[in-house]
């Protein structure tokens, strides 16, 4: 998805690109590009702020085709959200704050095109399955939407609680603004009830990337990998051939720990097995001729080779915090903006957050790297998605459709032009050479329904602690197989019993 931008956006990044490679190769100190100094064209006028868009074709597809005249009277459309991954709450004026601005548009936006009262309710846990389903039984009419979390998502779609998209009057699942590529995987048996908005930022800020500390690249005489990453050979081996460049144990007692240096670390290792395994387009689960899931694990080589070179590469004892299955081994950020470490694996989000926009140097974007070369592109796993449901209890789902659909629309055209050019390649990006990385990271990125359902069937060993445990991975999904096939037994029955209504 390539928003209105790039061209007159490089232009004015290519114009900062001596500043940050100075800094990079040690000559004089210049303000960061998100500082907010001003800088000049060769114009000599000052350039503060990102460019206005170019004037481009509007693709059908980014629309919305609601009937005009819709007049709600004046109805209440309400949400229920978590606090932590809120849609649009808050947003009740602008401020000239680029996502605080897109987002009081695409409220205002639907208000105003539907006649109706858009609001957000904050009232639900992160897992929040359970208080859905007792919403539904309590009677109780005023919420129509719930914002959940992927594994809360799918777990009360499967106990008939939220309508299928498919009986929501007004959502058209085949535009772009309900997720490119991604409906097959949102999709079970015949019914789909989670679609991939444009107005849930968690769902887009949440794709995997990787960070590179460019000062410590430099500091090491350590190549930068921009030109493997636009010729498709920025693969595993390619990363892995920097195991170890990045290794000081300051006080030689054979224990890393945050105050050594190293190569690699996260923002949260619990992710670390997942993203590569989506970035080889190996996942757990895949679909069956029935388009109901199933395993894919269990005798694949390709994905335990993957797990493989992940627990050698990332969570190595001599050459890594991430071995040991503690708290302080679980989050490296700050290793990384404090020039002792080279690559954090993050998310793009990550660049919005107060540490990553403070740190003294320059950093690169890089997408998660392919399994090989014959990998066709780059993927980005999408951490922790929120999906808006439909109350199956809703008085008018019609209403509650077409608010969806408006906002999700305008979003598109709004939000995330705002979340991506504005905020991500410009304010907050100190790289111009990441720019285009980031639109590769943005287009790439994917969710795995098997990520909703493996929790279940897993727990949380698959997606960490298997990484620090001294057994083979072939062993380890030998003892699991079992006892995961009879819980995705259970899921399949739900499902079918489902579908047969």
């Amino acid at each position: 998805m390539a928003f209105r931008r790039p061209l007159c956006f490089l232009l004015v990044l290519m114009m900062l690109a001596s500043a940050c490679l100075s800094a990079c190769s040690g000559g004089e100190e210049k303000e960061p590009v998100n500082s907010g100094t001003a800088v000049t064209d060769p114009s000599g006028t000052p350039v503060t702020n990102a460019p206005e868009p170019e004037t481009e074709a509007v693709d059908p597809d980014t629309v919305h085709d609601l009937p005009e005249g819709l007049d709600f009277g004046g109805a209440a459309f309400t949400m229920a959200s978590t606090e932590n991954w809120s849609c649009l709450v808050n947003y009740e004026d602008t401020n000239g704050e680029a996502l605080n601005d897109a987002k009081y548009e695409v409220k205002r936006y639907a208000e105003e095109l539907l006649s109706v009262s858009v609001t957000e309710e904050l009232t639900l846990p992160a897992e929040a399955g359970g208080t859905a389903i007792n919403y539904v039984l309590s009677g109780e009419t005023e919420i129509q939407v719930f914002n959940l979390l992927d594994r809360a998502a799918i777990s009360s779609a499967m106990r008939n609680v939220f309508l299928p998209l498919s009986r929501a009057r007004y959502i058209d699942l085949s535009k772009k603004y309900w997720g490119i590529g991604v409906a097959e995987k949102l999709s079970v048996g015949g019914f789909q009830f989670l679609a991939l908005d444009s107005f849930q930022l968690n769902s887009f800020r949440n794709a995997g990337c990787l960070f590179m500390n460019l000062s410590v690249a430099d500091n090491y005489n350590l190549p930068i990998p921009y030109d493997l990453v636009e010729t498709g050979k920025w693969t595993f081996d390619a990363l892995a051939a920097y195991s170890g460049a990045v290794l000081n144990d300051v006080d030689g007692d054979g224990d890393l720990t945050p105050d050594d240096a190293v190569t690699f670390g996260s923002t949260d290792h619990r992710q670390t097995l997942l993203n590569f395994m989506s970035a080889a387009e190996v996942p757990f689960m895949g679909k069956d001729e029935k388009n109901y899931p199933c395993f894919t694990c269990f005798g694949n080589e390709k994905l335990i080779d993957v797990m493989t070179w992940v627990k050698k590469t990332f969570f190595n004892a001599a050459t890594s915090i991430a071995s040991k299955a503690d708290g302080d081994s679980m989050v490296t950020t700050g290793m990384f903006i404090h020039d002792r470490q080279l690559f954090l694996l993050g998310r793009l989000g990550n660049m919005l957050g107060d540490e990553m926009r403070n740190m003294d140097s320059v950093y690169a974007v890089f997408p998660y790297p392919k399994y090989d070369e014959s990998q066709a592109e780059y993927i980005s796993r999408a951490v922790d998605g929120i999906f808006p449901m439909i109350i199956n209890t809703a008085t008018d789902p019609d209403m509650v459709s077409a608010v969806l659909e408006a906002m999700s629309a305008r979003a598109y055209q709004e939000l995330l032009p705002a979340l991506v050019e504005t905020s991500l390649q410009f304010k907050y990006n100190n790289d111009p050479r990441s720019v285009e990385n980031i639109q590769i990271v943005f287009d790439t990125r994917t969710v795995e329904l098997s990520d909703m359902i493996v929790w279940s069937t897993f727990g949380d060993t698959p997606t960490w602690r298997l990484m620090y445990r001294d057994i083979p991975p072939v062993s380890w999904l030998e003892s699991v197989q079992t006892g995961a096939g009879t819980t995705l037994e259970r899921f399949l029955a739900n499902a079918q019993e489902l579908m047969n209504q």
